[in-house]
């Protein structure tokens, strides 16, 4: 109970984004909304609306696989690159339809579309002439976000625009996957219907011979998926090498040291002091008998008190694989006095500890 005149609120960025959740339930069925009219005014039919719909479903899997392999939560920038991504793969969707049309009436023109197997020669001649257009879209697309994907987190704005581009690289990945092997299939189901009753009575192949891969793809496929594997295995082996031994071959010089609940807070550096830009520090905590020790979740920030207002940069902190030492990232916006906060939350309990550090140009 509170005294009377008291209550609790929330406050600061939750409050902002509470309230910009409420705003995107009306703003996410709104844009779905858009895209579905503008899809049957451009389409004129609603089984094609649909069907070139299907294509946000599929993209989603990216997008949200994408996000896990990230750690990044759902947020209002994540949320904007969702929206985007459905408008690009309407797009898209209406340009593959647009291809498969073409073909089955191309071969309806030539009285060439009397079986199933006519249909499966339309659909395939409209999906390979599909593959090229859709190939450059998604090397445009994923070429073009991926700087911003992997862009510094000091920079200014980068932690939005990351959120925002990551939803579309992923889903633009595997839309392009699924659209290419699923939307044939579905066009096939869909325009079945229009055939002569006839072509009921002759039994089409399960698989079309033009899709079966010939003797030398065959041959070569085990070695191009391993050639794959091994290519992604080495990718994401050096990243965790980096990671772990980045700390180890850097000649650090202390340059403050504190006392924190029996456990001693070291700051190096190997520029022997924070200085004007960017700036890597490795932060170790050791116990009384200076072994290292694990202490959890690790945050660094630095603030800048000055007249009217107050500069705050925050830094990136990783794990370096050994325990206790941790690797900071962050960016010094001018030389002066800063009060750096650092604080951590693990196994050992939580505690806080501040210095007071002197920048130089």
């Amino acid at each position: 109970q509170y005294p009377p005149g008291y209550y609790i609120s929330w406050a600061g960025q939750f409050q902002y984004l509470q309230a910009a959740k409420e705003r995107l339930k009306i703003v996410i069925p709104l844009t779905l909304l858009i895209i579905f009219v503008l899809l049957y005014m451009n389409t004129k039919s609603l089984v094609k609306t649909a069907i070139v719909l299907l294509a946000v479903p599929f993209s989603l899997i990216g997008a949200f696989w994408l996000l896990y392999i990230l750690s990044y939560n759902m947020s209002v920038a994540v949320w904007v690159g969702l929206i985007a991504l459905a408008g690009l793969d309407a797009e898209t969707g209406v340009v593959m339809l647009l291809y498969l049309d073409h073909a089955w009436e191309k071969f309806k023109a030539e009285g060439r579309m009397t079986s199933m197997c006519d249909l499966h020669d339309a659909v395939i001649e409209g999906a390979v002439g599909r593959v090229r257009p859709k190939i450059m879209t998604v090397c445009a697309i994923f070429f073009g976000l991926l700087p911003i994907m992997w862009s510094p987190v000091m920079q200014a704005g980068a932690d939005v625009m990351k959120r925002i581009a990551t939803p579309m690289i992923g889903g633009v990945v595997t839309s392009a996957i699924l659209e290419l092997l699923i939307y044939p299939v579905i066009y096939v189901i869909w325009r079945r219907r229009e055939l002569p009753d006839r072509t009921e009575e002759e039994p089409a192949p399960i698989v079309p011979p033009a899709l079966v891969p010939s003797h030398r793809v065959r041959h070569h496929l085990p070695r191009i998926i391993a050639s794959t594997l091994i290519a992604i295995g080495l990718i994401y082996g050096a990243s965790f090498a980096w990671h772990k031994f980045a700390s180890r071959n850097m000649t650090s010089t202390p340059f403050a040291t504190q006392t924190v609940n029996d456990l001693t807070v070291k700051l190096s550096s190997s520029k022997g002091q924070l200085k004007n830009g960017d700036n890597d520090v490795l932060i170790e905590f050791r116990d009384s008998r200076g072994q290292l020790i694990e202490v959890g979740n690790v945050k660094f920030e630095i603030n800048m008190n000055m007249p009217g207002m107050q500069m705050h940069e925050g830094a990136t902190v990783q794990r370096t694989g050994t325990a206790g030492q941790y690797r900071a990232e962050i960016k010094v916006g001018m030389a002066g006095d800063w009060t750096a906060k650092l604080s951590y939350e693990g196994p050992r309990g939580s505690g806080q500890a501040t210095f007071n550090l002197n920048t130089e140009p």
